[in-house]
């Protein structure tokens, strides 16, 4: 069953999707979309993957983090401070359902939501964490996107409208990506993790997903990584689009199964 729900944040209201599964109490997953992404992501991965999950047992809960999507507040107010404040609204929203159990919450990440994911994961010590195409660096997005002219922009009005993107970022943004390190949190996990990553990734280079590899690797339980060869930053081939899911699909199954 898919039911439209809303939540209260810090920031706002935050409007979201649930796929509840057929058992009267299942392992659940939350999906965490990526920067200037949804709670159905490209090509609609996100709803793919939550619909698949369900049909073996596994709950899920995917939504628009504040100012993006359907929730409330405008993207320019969105900065990774307010993003981990709506990721912790949203597991305590997903822990607080009757048809969850709690010891069986899994978190996926995709781009910058892997940053929020890692963070929920460690701090409410999650029995799983996934981690498609994962920003490490956020600081790369200001040296990648911003000139000078945008620079100087934000900082005499608050805010920059980002051709190619259809939104303005605001000055919050970016302090908050050269403010947050997830070292820390990387570190801490203990749970399970599953990286997925494309080698032709235009987005992102390989640093990014080696990096949490290297972080988690001292403490989780069960460490994998999937190398893909071609798939892009959101896996728009079909056969990429087919192999994250299932292997997604696998991961989960595996680790949050009581």
């Amino acid at each position: 069953m898919e039911k439209q729900v809303v939540f209260e944040s810090k920031n706002g209201k935050l409007f979201g999707i649930v796929h509840i599964a057929e058992k009267k109490q299942s392992p659940g997953v939350i999906l965490f979309h990526g920067l200037t992404g949804n709670k159905s992501e490209s090509h609609f991965i996100f709803t793919k993957l939550a619909r698949r999950l369900c049909e073996n047992g596994i709950s899920v809960l995917r939504f628009d983090f504040y100012g993006g999507g359907d929730s409330e507040g405008k993207f320019e107010e969105m900065s990774l401070e307010t993003e981990m404040v709506d990721g912790e609204s949203a597991i305590e929203y997903f822990k607080k359902q009757k048809f969850i159990l709690n010891e069986n919450i899994g978190v996926l990440g995709l781009s910058m939501g892997a940053i929020i994911g890692t963070y929920i994961a460690s701090k409410y010590n999650t029995k799983s964490l996934c981690l498609w195409s994962p920003l490490a660096f956020p600081s790369i997005i200001k040296k990648k996107i911003l000139t000078k002219k945008m620079l100087k922009k934000i900082k005499t009005t608050g805010k920059c409208y980002i051709p190619g993107w259809g939104h303005y970022i605001g000055k919050d943004f970016l302090k908050s990506i050269e403010k947050i390190k997830i070292d820390e949190y990387a570190e801490k996990y203990k749970g399970n993790v599953l990286i997925i990553y494309a080698k032709d990734d235009k987005s992102l280079d390989f640093k990014n997903p080696i990096f949490y590899f290297d972080k988690f690797h001292k403490n989780t339980l069960n460490l994998k990584m999937l190398i893909l060869d071609k798939g892009g930053h959101t896996f728009t081939t079909e056969e990429s689009e087919n192999k994250v899911i299932e292997e997604t699909l696998k991961f989960f199954k595996e680790v949050l199964n009581p």
